[in-house]
C-alpha cells in the first residue's frame, strides 16, 4: 500500500515538472509568435514600398517630355534633364552656330548724338606740355547709354483768344489728348500698357517703377483706369485682327486656365503668322468659341491638340499637333519597352515630320506615309496597355486630321506657336497671381493680340500701343 502511494507521489511530481516545462515551452513560443508578428508587420511595409517602386519603374514619371503638363509645374530635376532632352532627333551636328549662320553684333553708329575726343595734356615719357600740339584722330569707340535724369515732362498748354475786326472773339484749341485739368499724356498710356501687358508687371510694381524712374506718382487706381481706356479704344483694332483670323487659310487654337478675382476662367487663342487674337470667357468648350466665332472658321484649317470643342466648329479641315502625340508615344514606350507599337508609330510620325523640312513641297511620298499608318492603327493592341489601345482609337478616329501638313503646304505640323501667344498669360499670372476683374483680363487679351500681331509683321510693339493710346485721346475729344 505504501509503495502505490510513493508511485502516486512520484508521478504528481513528474505532471509538475511536465507543466512547468510546458509552460516555459508556451512563453518561448509566444514571445517567437510576438517577434514573427513583428517581423510581418516590418516585411508588409517594405513589400509595399517595393511594390510602390516598381510600379514607378513601370510607369515613367510625366513631365514636359511625355505628357502635357508644362514645364513650369515640373521638379527641379525634370527642369535639369528636359535642357538635354529634346523631341528632336540628334541631327550629328555640332552644338552651337552653323556655317552660314548670320551672327549679330554692336555696330558704328555714323551719325553719333555727341563727340568726346580725349587728348593727352602731357607726353607720358619727358612730361612735356602738349597742349600746344596738334593732334589726329587714331581710334574711334562708341558707347550708348541713356540721359539722366529720366525725368517727367510738364507742359502748359494755353488757349490764346484772338478778336477779328468783325467782332469774333476766336479761341485756340487744345489738343485731343489734353484734358481738363491735368491728365496724363499719349506716351504715358502707351508706357503703362507696355509695362502691365508686354513686361507682364503688376500694378504695384508698375507704380513704383514710374515713380523710381521717371518721378511721376500714380495710383494703381490710375493704372487701371488707363488700362481700361486702353482696353475700350483697341475694340476696333481686336476686331480687325478678329475677322483676319476668321477669314484666315490656316489658324491654330489653344486654350488655358486664367485665375479672375479667384474663380478659374479660360484664356483662348486663335492665331496665324500674322495675327493673334486672344479672348477669355468663363466656359472652356463650345460656348467660348461660338461667342467670337460665331459661323466657326469655315475657310480654315485648323491646328489643335485634339480639344473635343474645336473639332465642333466648321473648318476647311483640322490638323493635329504632332507634338502632343510624340509626348504621348513616348511615354507608352518609357513604360513598356517590350512592345513594339508605339516606338514603331513614333518613327512614323518623326520620319514625317523630316520629310516635311527636307524635301520641296510637292515631292514627299505621302501615299507610303499614310499607308505605314494605316497599318499601324489597324494592328490589334487590346493586349497592350490600355492607353496604347486608347491612343490607337483617338488616331483611327482622327486619322484624316494626322497629315494635312503633308498635304497643305502652310500648314504647321505641331500647335506650338499657339502655345507660344498664350505663355504670356502665364507668366503674367505668374507675377500678379490673378486678374481683379473681368475688364481687366479683357484688357491684358486685347492688347496683348495687339502686340502680338505687331510682332508678327515686324513692327514696333511700344509704337503700336502708342497709337492706340492716340485714339484714346481722339475718342475722348469728341
Amino acid at each position: 500500500m505504501r509503495e502505490i502511494v510513493n508511485d502516486i507521489d512520484e508521478a504528481i511530481k513528474a505532471v509538475l515538472i511536465r507543466n512547468v516545462e510546458l509552460s516555459n515551452r508556451v512563453f518561448c513560443l509566444e514571445r517567437e509568435k510576438a517577434s514573427l508578428e513583428k517581423e510581418k508587420v516590418f516585411l508588409e511595409a517594405e513589400n509595399a514600398k517595393l511594390r510602390k517602386e516598381i510600379s514607378c519603374l513601370a510607369v515613367p514619371h510625366k513631365d514636359s517630355h511625355n505628357s502635357s503638363i508644362p514645364p513650369g509645374k515640373e521638379s527641379i530635376k525634370a527642369q535639369i534633364v528636359r535642357r538635354t532632352r529634346s523631341l528632336r532627333t540628334p541631327s550629328g551636328r555640332p552644338s552651337g552656330g552653323q556655317p552660314g549662320h548670320k551672327g549679330s553684333t554692336l555696330l558704328i553708329n555714323p551719325t553719333p548724338d555727341d563727340t568726346k575726343n580725349h587728348t593727352p595734356q602731357y607726353c607720358h615719357r619727358c612730361g612735356n606740355s602738349l597742349e600746344e600740339v596738334s593732334g589726329k584722330e587714331i581710334e574711334v569707340r562708341q558707347s550708348i547709354d541713356i540721359p539722366l535724369p529720366v525725368c517727367q515732362i510738364i507742359t502748359n498748354h494755353v488757349s490764346i483768344e484772338k478778336k477779328c475786326t468783325c467782332g469774333c472773339r476766336n479761341r485756340g484749341s487744345f489738343p485731343a489728348y489734353v484734358k481738363p485739368g491735368v491728365s496724363y499724356g499719349v506716351n504715358l498710356h502707351a508706357l503703362v500698357a507696355y509695362l502691365s501687358t508686354v513686361q507682364h508687371i503688376p500694378f504695384k510694381r508698375l507704380t513704383t517703377a514710374l515713380k523710381d524712374i521717371y518721378g511721376i506718382e500714380i495710383s494703381q487706381g490710375s493704372v487701371s483706369n488707363i488700362l481700361n481706356r486702353m482696353r475700350k479704344q483697341s475694340l476696333s483694332g481686336y476686331e480687325a485682327i478678329r475677322n483676319r483670323i476668321a477669314y484666315a487659310d490656316v489658324v491654330g487654337a489653344d486654350e488655358t486656365g486664367e485665375n479672375v478675382n479667384g474663380k478659374l476662367q479660360w484664356m483662348w487663342t486663335f492665331q496665324n503668322e500674322v495675327a493673334t487674337c486672344i479672348f477669355q470667357h468663363t466656359s472652356r468648350g463650345k460656348a467660348a468659341i461660338e461667342n467670337h466665332f460665331p459661323a466657326g472658321l469655315p475657310r480654315s484649317i485648323l491646328v489643335t491638340d485634339r480639344h473635343a470643342s474645336c473639332f465642333n466648329m466648321e473648318t476647311a479641315g483640322h490638323q493635329l499637333c504632332l507634338a502632343h502625340l510624340l509626348r504621348d508615344l513616348i511615354c507608352l514606350t518609357e513604360s513598356n519597352r517590350e512592345q513594339t507599337w508605339s516606338p514603331a508609330m513614333l518613327n512614323l510620325l518623326r520620319d514625317s515630320i523630316h520629310r516635311r523640312k527636307s524635301a520641296p513641297f510637292g515631292e514627299i511620298d505621302t501615299g507610303d506615309i499614310k499607308n505605314r499608318f494605316n497599318v499601324l492603327i489597324n494592328r490589334n493592341t487590346v493586349s497592350l496597355d490600355k492607353k496604347c489601345e486608347a491612343l490607337r482609337k483617338s488616331l483611327v478616329k482622327h486619322k484624316e486630321h494626322i497629315f494635312q501638313f503633308l498635304e497643305h503646304e502652310y500648314v504647321p505640323y505641331d500647335n506650338n506657336a499657339s502655345e507660344r501667344s498664350i505663355r504670356p498669360l502665364k507668366v503674367k499670372q505668374k507675377v500678379s497671381g490673378m486678374f481683379k476683374s473681368n475688364d481687366n483680363a479683357d484688357a491684358f487679351c486685347q492688347l496683348h493680340s495687339i502686340v502680338d500681331t505687331a510682332k508678327k509683321n515686324k513692327q514696333d510693339t511700344f509704337a503700336a500701343l502708342v497709337a492706340v493710346a492716340e485714339n484714346v485721346a481722339k475718342r475722348d475729344h469728341l
